[in-house]
């Protein structure tokens, strides 16, 4: 917008310039003023030049991730053949697809769990916990390569938890062992 203005000041000058040229004898006053182009475009700048030092700049919003606190359990047995229930937050979308993992694992139905699974985790990608329980579930499966990969971004998540800690440390070993 401003080489616009620019330019059109420009050609104005110009354009004022070479009409005055063949106009001006020696010998005659020469004017001081500004032509009326140049004064127009300067008055039809103010108005823009303005309007862009008016406007706000807009910072984009940024995501700030708050960590969980880590929460207290019993500690875990020494192999665990099935991760320990943990209670997510009531009311969250991730305490009722716990819920629903819960149940599918109890009705025998590991396909439905991991595929629950994998639905919280893309409504919380972050959770050691819903990692951690994807990993037991495939290890359930003897899906071990698949289980051992789960089980170590889990292990990634788990941050300063570390009862969870312990227990994906223990799936892992069970991994191992296979």
């Amino acid at each position: 917008m401003m080489t616009r203005i620019s330019v059109l000041l420009l050609l104005s000058l110009l354009s004022a310039c070479a009409s005055n040229s063949g106009a001006s004898r020696p010998g005659a006053p020469v004017s001081t003023s500004e032509p009326a182009s140049v004064r127009d475009a300067a008055e039809a700048a103010a108005p823009v030049q303005e309007a862009a030092r008016s406007f706000p700049v807009q910072v984009p919003p940024q995501r700030v991730d708050i960590p969980a606190q880590p929460e207290t359990t019993p500690p875990p047995e020494p192999v665990p053949e099935t991760p320990r229930e943990r209670a997510a937050p009531a009311g969250t979308p991730a305490s009722t697809l716990l819920a629903s993992v819960d149940q599918a694992i109890a009705d025998g139905d590991l396909e439905r769990a991991a595929a629950v699974s994998e639905r919280a985790l893309r409504i919380s990608p972050r959770d050691g916990y819903l990692w951690y329980r994807l990993a037991s579930i495939r290890y359930q499966q003897q899906r071990y390569g698949e289980a051992e990969g789960f089980a170590r971004r889990a292990l990634s998540f788990a941050g300063n938890d570390g009862d969870l800690s312990r227990e994906i440390n223990n799936l892992l070993g069970q991994i191992s062992q296979r």
